[in-house]
């Protein structure tokens, strides 16, 4: 949806995935504020819930920015994962927490002795403890194949159209590193695509569905991250540069939910305007307390979230953390202008 503010009045006009794609694809940058990481670490910037981890400690380092984008650099990795999105760590199941999706553009340059990589979206869930992939890329000569499916509940499920493309749906189960420590066991789910792209919308959620009817039980969310991962079989070996300059998870509210998460920046795609109007353009409906407002500056740029009981306690929120100035504050359907002197 495009949301138009104009002489106090909310106007709102369709715009078709496509036109998202086509703009985010061919138009994507790093903006804001960011933070360079050298060694394993989980941490935000902004609302945006990131992390790196390489097998070791060392081979790589990644940089990060506010509105949800981030450089992976492999200098040297045995097993390498660099990601954003959304960090839950809940105990809410994805239908309670709402309808997930993420769009992405990748670029990928100097890559060299990569074996194994997966580019798309990473995630676990606890209760059973799993940890999933949707693979949409790859940093290898060959997008993952059937050798994905490893351990004693190793499966091919079959190709089946999720979101509108193809994807092999692969069970399995390991012992090793994990978000509960090391020497875990685990289920692990691959939805792999047959023909890989750099750019696009991934519904997440789809993925979660077909899952659950082939049998395959997700459990209470921790996150869901844009990843890109790359591996070496033959030591710390693994180089080269995989460039996210777009990359957003959100929640939609076309699935009804009891969720009460606050949404990260990653929900929100805006835009300047065009028109010389003031403009909040790119916004998706997201599922929100009924505390929750989302708080744009003067152009329409996503700047964060609150959780407050009153206008007094949210401009008081927003002095708080920001500067004084005229703001853009969304609270449901509602979009409407407040001062923070």
């Amino acid at each position: 949806m495009k949301t138009i503010i104009k002489y106090g009045l909310i106007a709102t006009c369709a715009l078709t995935a496509n036109a998202f794609a086509q703009d985010f694809c061919s138009t994507a940058k790093h903006t804001g504020q960011s933070v360079q990481v050298t060694t394993n670490k989980v941490g935000t910037i902004g609302n945006v819930g990131y992390e790196l981890w390489n097998e070791g400690g060392n081979g790589g380092s990644a940089t990060f920015y506010e509105d949800g984008s981030f450089n992976c650099k492999m200098t040297g990795a045995k097993d390498y994962l660099c990601r954003t999105g959304l960090a839950f760590n809940s105990d809410k199941t994805h239908r309670e927490i709402g309808h997930m999706k993420a769009d992405f553009k990748l670029v990928k340059s100097g890559l060299s002795e990569i074996d194994y990589s997966y580019i798309g979206i990473y995630g676990w869930t606890r209760e059973p403890l799993v940890e999933w992939y949707i693979v949409d890329n790859t940093g290898s000569q060959y997008m993952p194949g059937d050798w994905v499916a490893q351990g004693s509940s190793a499966k091919k499920h079959g190709t089946f159209e999720i979101d509108g493309a193809q994807y092999t749906v692969y069970e399995g189960d390991r012992t090793s590193y994990s978000i509960d420590g090391d020497n875990k066991y685990f289920k692990q789910y691959f939805s792999v695509r047959k023909t890989p792209r750099d750019c696009g919308t991934i519904d997440i959620t789809a993925h979660f569905k077909k899952w659950e009817e082939l049998g395959l039980k997700m459990g209470k969310m921790h996150e869901a991250k844009i990843l890109g991962e790359a591996g070496s079989t033959k030591g710390p070996n693994a180089r080269g540069e995989y460039d996210f300059p777009y990359a957003k998870v959100y929640i939609e509210s076309d699935t009804p939910s009891s969720s009460s998460a606050a949404p990260s920046s990653s929900s929100i795609a805006p835009q300047s305007s065009s028109s010389g109007t003031t403009a909040l353009q790119g916004i998706r409906s997201v599922t929100v307390g009924s505390n929750t407002s989302l708080v744009f500056d003067a152009q329409g740029r996503f700047v964060s979230s609150f959780e407050t009981e009153n206008d007094a306690s949210l401009i008081s929120a927003i002095k708080d953390k920001f500067h004084s100035g005229i703001y853009l504050v969304k609270q449901g359907g509602i979009v409407r202008s407040i001062t923070v002197k």
